[in-house]
């Protein structure tokens, strides 16, 4: 099946188009059931505790999610929190092991 408004071709099952984001024709979008996390709070959280350059790149990922739902590209709303939890891990793991090196270095200097 093919996008009537792109042309990129689509999934037989897509509500919407992944790449244009708009609806396939002949199928109902259904945005009110969606339930898509936006991770935001564990992407503030990560940005004043652990990594402040990491945290802004979550934020922004995390921000997109309720904008996609809205327009009706679940998939890109989908894809976006996968990647605002995964940077959120990354600065938890990028704060602890700073904490980490600067417990060691603290230590070897006594």
């Amino acid at each position: 099946m093919f996008c009537s408004t792109c042309g990129n071709q689509v999934n037989d099952n897509a509500v919407v188009c992944p790449k244009c984001g708009c609806a396939v024709s002949g199928r109902q979008m259904d945005n009110g059931n969606a339930q898509v996390p936006n991770h935001m709070v564990g992407a503030i959280l990560s940005t004043i505790f652990c990594c402040l350059i990491g945290g802004i790149v979550s934020i922004v990922y995390a921000s997109q999610v309720n904008t996609k739902l809205a327009q009706g590209d679940i998939a890109g709303a989908q894809e976006a929190s996968r990647k605002a939890n995964g940077w959120i891990t990354a600065n938890v793991v990028i704060g602890i092991v700073l904490v980490v090196i600067n417990i060691i270095v603290t230590a070897a200097s006594m």
